[in-house]
């Protein structure tokens, strides 16, 4: 028992230190999964030894210290806190026990996205905004009205069929391209580096100066009410989002309304498809829809009995750096990977993680032994970005490499980068094979490189030109390949022997050469014997062919092993056909520059630019005094407000299909 009371106290002080840290300085000491794991031992224990309960545990207060910097806010009602659901066993127990509340299991949910930023709530009398506050403790928060008045989307005045008084509440959000941006500037004015959009968001509200926050591109979403005088006709969740859009306030765009199923549906769809939005989540919050029922179950002093969030799995946690491997990619480029203690991700058991160069390696200043931050960019591939130097003990350099680990060639050193120019190299062959029939390559189905290694350590592949020689018998040499999938490697390579020029040009792996270049080439030279005949110099009059383009395309075409692998490939059967270039009829899009940014609901950002290159247009990524239109889909970010700035035309996705004619 006195060890149970030891470890209670414990995680007490542990868990408010963290507040301290995360609420009121901004800077976090420990991912939030482990946060979560310290929460949730604290639960037990409280739920176990009810005696053990402090008036000042953390279960049973809200965010953080108010900061002494400003005036303070008191919030009427309290803005709570939210208990978590960690799995699909805690959603289930949160529905049993609404459904022991309510008497029933009929129950109607609106499901809506957990922001990862600042809560903060605004207060606006008869139409005017007077005042914006963080949460602080809940209870009182903090005097941020200048700071917020500085956002572009929060109205100095409401639109529409006004309230005498409205407070309403949400988060205030970093997106991904503004937390890039605003990191790049600190790293060059020699300042710290935020460590994720929460805490750049967090610290760019509480700027003592309303002028810095007004240079820093913050955004916001409203999703709660804390009064409304008069009350109104607004009953449910789904209802307020419609009053919020009336009021031309910043409401959610994704969120559903249904039963336990469709909550579960909708949480499984937004874990598997963040990466697609351009800010961060961490969860899904679901609530009970109906206000005259969340009245019913009340709140606890913490945290209402209607609503919880419910978790994503962790994307970032810490462990060790046991390790350093040098990857050698297809261009000879050398990659530093850092060889982890096992650690679970998301779910995924990461052991490995880029490093990116050595000239990152010296920016984090890490060292084999370091204790190390790891996320998952993109919900998918593994980095190191952050090293925990008071945890450093007994730790080795990272020896930059001399030599080829592959080849054992000297290395040549480019600018940041790395390389091994002998084209010999084995790691550059088999990345170059991996390469080639990948999607972003021929798309040569069921080749993967497991294959591909065993057949290049048989010897039975060493080129590219090699896959088009392949036979039966050859595959059916390697072990565990049977006739079933021998035969559809084979046809997969057959559907492959003819190609445009564009497709073979990409899938060559010439530096500098993705599929938009290779594209751009082939439908101006037309034919691969045109192409092999022109010079540096002819090649950089083609509309965005730079000189490092120019020079690796001019290079690989005049390199004698090069030229030798494409005369095999074409007597293996290779066909490059000539590139078929319609001529655009004219249209609105022809010789423009489109630049797409948000959701599109009628297509995929990927097909809105392939129709947009078809026109005989040019689809960018970023907006510039260049930039013809804008197509706004959903959640448009910094890109729609640069448009604005530049006054740029921006189209809606409604618009654009008219101006198309796919209205």
């Amino acid at each position: 028992m006195e060890k149970v009371k030891k470890r209670y106290d414990e995680l007490v002080a542990l868990i408010k230190k963290y507040n301290y840290y995360y609420y009121t300085l901004d800077k976090p000491l420990v991912d939030d999964a482990t946060y979560d794991e310290l929460m949730k031992e604290l639960i037990h224990i409280e739920e176990q030894y009810p005696d053990f309960v402090r008036d000042d545990s953390p279960t049973k207060t809200v965010g953080a210290v108010i900061q002494t910097s400003f005036n303070e806010v008191r919030h009427d009602p309290p803005m709570l806190s939210l208990n978590n659901a960690m799995d699909e066993a805690d959603m289930n127990d949160f529905h049993e026990r609404c459904a022991k509340l309510l008497g029933t299991f009929d129950i109607e949910y609106c499901a809506e996205l957990k922001y990862d930023g600042l809560a903060v709530e605004l207060v606006y009398e008869n139409g005017i905004y007077i005042q914006g506050s963080t949460r602080g403790d809940g209870e009182v928060g903090e005097d941020v009205s200048e700071n917020i008045a500085t956002i572009k989307k929060v109205p100095a005045r409401l639109q529409g069929n006004v309230p005498e008084y409205i407070s309403v509440r949400g988060e205030v959000i970093m997106r991904h391209g503004e937390f890039e941006r605003l990191n790049e500037q600190r790293r060059q004015n020699g300042e710290p580096e935020f460590a994720n959009p929460r805490n750049a968001a967090a610290g760019s509200l509480r700027q003592l100066d309303p002028s810095v926050t007004a240079q820093r591109e913050l955004d916001i979403i409203l999703y709660g009410i804390g009064k409304m005088e008069p009350a109104g006709k607004v009953h449910t969740q789904s209802q307020l989002y419609e009053l919020f859009s009336q009021l031309g306030l910043p409401a959610p765009h994704y969120y559903t309304v249904g039963e336990l199923q469709d909550v579960k549906a909708f949480y499984t769809h937004w874990m598997e498809n963040r990466y697609t939005l351009d800010f961060d989540i961490d969860g899904v919050v679901v609530k009970i829809n109906r206000f005259d029922v969340r009245d019913t179950m009340g709140s606890t002093s913490k945290a209402p009995r209607w609503a919880i969030a419910w978790k994503f799995p962790a994307r970032e946690a810490i462990t060790v750096l046991k390790s350093v491997d040098y990857q050698v990619g297809r261009t000879g480029l050398i990659t530093p990977v850092a060889n982890l203690e096992p650690i679970n991700i998301g779910g995924v058991i990461v052991k490995r993680a880029t490093l990116h160069n050595f000239q990152e390696v010296k920016r984090l200043d890490i060292k084999i032994g370091d204790v190390v931050k790891v996320i998952r960019a993109g919900d998918v591939i593994p980095k190191v970005v952050e090293v925990l130097r008071d945890k450093r003990h007994d730790v080795k350099e990272i020896v930059t490499p001399q030599r080829c680990p592959a080849c054992n060639s000297v290395l040549q050193h480019e600018d940041i980068y790395i390389r091994c120019v002998n084209p010999s190299c084995p790691a550059k062959e088999y990345e170059t094979l991996c390469f080639f029939v990948s999607k972003d390559g021929m798309d040569i189905e069921y080749a993967g490189p497991e294959l591909l290694k065993r057949l290049y350590e048989q010897k039975k592949i060493k080129t590219i030109a090699d896959i088009y020689a392949l036979t039966r018998e050859d595959l059916l040499q390697v072990e565990r390949m049977g006739d079933k999938i021998v035969d559809k490697i084979i046809d997969s390579i057959n559907q492959r022997r003819e190609v445009s020029l564009s497709q073979f040009l990409r899938s060559l792996g010439i530096r500098n050469v993705g599929d938009h270049i290779a594209k751009v080439i082939a439908r101006h030279v037309r034919s691969l014997d045109k192409l092999q005949e022109l010079s540096p110099q002819e090649l950089m009059r083609i509309p965005e062919v730079g000189p490092g383009v120019a020079q690796s395309v001019y290079d690989y075409f005049h390199d004698e092993e090069s030229l030798k692998i494409i005369k095999t490939m074409l007597s293996n059967g290779v066909v490059v056909k000539d590139e078929v270039v319609e001529e655009a009829s004219e249209n609105p899009f022809k010789g423009k520059t489109v630049v797409f940014t948000g959701t599109l609901k009628s297509m995929s950002r990927q097909e809105a630019e392939n129709l947009i290159e078809s026109l005989g247009g040019k689809a960018s990524s970023s907006v510039s005094k260049k930039t013809d239109f804008v197509v706004a889909g959903t959640e448009a970010g910094s890109k729609l407000e640069k448009a604005q700035t530049l006054n740029v035309r921006i189209l809606s996705e409604e618009e654009f299909l008219k101006m198309v004619g796919r209205e």
